[in-house]
């Protein structure tokens, strides 16, 4: 069995893009049981692109 070296977590934000940090967070819901994703952006059926909801 080899031995696995431990990556601590401060490293491998560091390494993350902006991008991929805000693909990856996460919100404390106490109401559905902890660290969840962040909801995504969804489109509202019959809403055209070129416009927005007001």
């Amino acid at each position: 069995m080899a031995f696995r070296k431990t990556i601590p977590m401060r490293e491998l934000r560091d390494r993350m893009s902006d991008a991929d940090r805000e693909q990856a967070a996460t919100d404390y819901v106490p109401s559905r049981g902890g660290w969840l994703s962040s909801p995504k952006k969804k489109p509202v059926p019959g809403t055209p692109k070129g416009r927005s909801s007001r």
